[in-house]
């Protein structure tokens, strides 16, 4: 075989080189868990609605662009929710207790909530919602643990 039919060895190194970065590049990040402790039910009733949020221009808004929702039934004065598969990054964390089992955050006539809620952080609103900056934590290794206050 002439060198030629061979290839270059050094383009065969470099495709190769190329070719192991691209595959590193599409690894995926480890992967982190949230462990949030909700508390503050109003009862022994209701569902319990976690949402993390990544997005700080949908925050609060639209549920499409949260990072995860976990639903579940109350169980007991204080609940521990996992939250896993999450990538490393910073988040706000909201939950409510759906005390009346219509899906979503019953509010009175000027926006407040009438049902339980809480945000990560404690974060609270001057004439409306909290900020995301206000309620953000971050994830940047291993297991976090947080403990959110329904109000």
């Amino acid at each position: 075989m002439s060198r030629r039919q061979k290839g270059n060895p050094m383009v065969r190194f470099t495709a190769l080189l190329v070719v192991s970065l691209l595959i590193l590049q599409l690894k995926p990040a480890a992967a982190e868990t949230l462990l949030v402790t909700v508390t503050g039910f109003r009862g022994i009733k209701g569902t319990l609605y976690v949402t993390v949020w990544r997005d700080e221009a949908h925050f609060l808004t639209d549920l499409r662009h949260a990072a995860a929702r976990r639903v579940l039934p109350v169980s007991g004065p204080e609940m521990t929710v996992a939250v896993d598969g999450l990538s490393r990054g910073v988040y706000a964390v909201t939950a409510f207790q759906d005390e009346n089992g219509n899906g979503e955050l019953d509010r009175n006539f000027i926006g407040m909530p009438k049902e339980p809620a809480g945000v990560s952080n404690d974060a609270r609103g001057v004439m409306g919602p909290p900020k995301f900056r206000d309620a953000a934590v971050a994830l940047n290794g291993a297991s976090r643990n947080m403990t959110l206050r329904l109000r």
